[in-house]
């Protein structure tokens, strides 16, 4: 089967996912979980990948990809299930429900269309990864280096967030600048970022591989301009006021440094 009809057929079983999603977002008026349908989604479709293309694969490489992947969804899916588990419909989606008013139906049956796009594109580099015979090499080991300091780096920023939510007597103004986030407003982006740029070194050699140098460009693309942060900075900027605005002028917004110290009058 060639990687054109694997990533149709992709395509038909991730539309048809998150149809059924849709129809269950519209009978509980929460659409929260279309994230969570997304980050199982990309695992299962990558899983599928790989496993049919098994034979082009070395079985290191095999069980290597397997797991990173596997590891990836389930602790992605899980967190994103945990963080709107009978709670209120997330304030970006609450947003643009009002904001779509009587179309919100069919705005949101597009949504998630588009999402099922989504996960057909960010499992689709498995296709290039899998089909590899080679041995895991030392290039291959830093790529898996790269790997775990973004898985790290991205679970750190998420349980430092959870934690800083959690606090008792914590009001929804208040920022979190505790942790990774002093140092960027957005750490799980970041090294979610630098996750994926992992994959580039493990499909070094595989045929094809060219495409994967896509992934950079395309996830930032995605998490600074399109789905991630500029969602996430106007649902704050409305919630925190000059709480957020000084947040924003003194720590970078993705590229984490050290923060600007606040302006003072001489």
């Amino acid at each position: 089967m060639s990687s054109l009809d694997l990533l149709l057929y992709g395509q038909a079983g991730a539309s048809v996912v998150m149809f059924l999603g849709w129809v269950v977002a519209l009978a509980i008026g929460n659409t929260s979980y279309v994230d969570v349908l997304w980050a199982y989604g990309v695992g299962v479709l990558g899983v599928i990948y790989i496993y049919l293309l098994r034979d082009e694969c070395h079985l290191s490489r095999y069980a290597l990809l397997l797991g990173l992947l596997g590891v990836w969804s389930a602790r992605l899916g899980t967190h994103l299930l945990r963080r709107c588990w009978k709670k209120p419909e997330d304030a970006r989606y609450a947003y643009l429900r009002d904001y779509l008013g009587k179309r919100a139906n069919l705005g949101f049956f597009l949504f998630f269309q588009v999402q099922a796009f989504w996960i057909v594109l960010f499992a689709s580099p498995f296709l290039i990864l899998a089909r590899n015979p080679s041995e895991l090499g030392p290039v291959d080991q830093i790529g898996l280096f790269i790997w775990i300091v973004g898985f790290t780096g991205v679970s750190l920023a998420d349980k430092q967030l959870r934690i800083f939510k959690n606090a008792p007597g914590r009001t929804r103004g208040e920022v979190c600048t505790t942790g990774l986030w002093r140092y960027s407003r957005h750490p799980n982006y970041f090294f979610e970022w630098v996750l994926w740029l992992g994959y580039l070194l493990l499909g070094m050699n595989c045929p094809g591989a060219g495409w994967l140098l896509l992934i950079p460009p395309t996830l930032y693309l995605f998490l600074t301009r399109i789905t991630g942060i500029p969602f996430v900075e106007a649902r704050k900027l409305e919630a925190s006021g000059d709480a957020y605005r000084t947040y924003v002028k003194s720590t970078p917004s993705f590229f984490p440094w050290f923060p600007k110290k606040p302006d003072t009058d001489s």
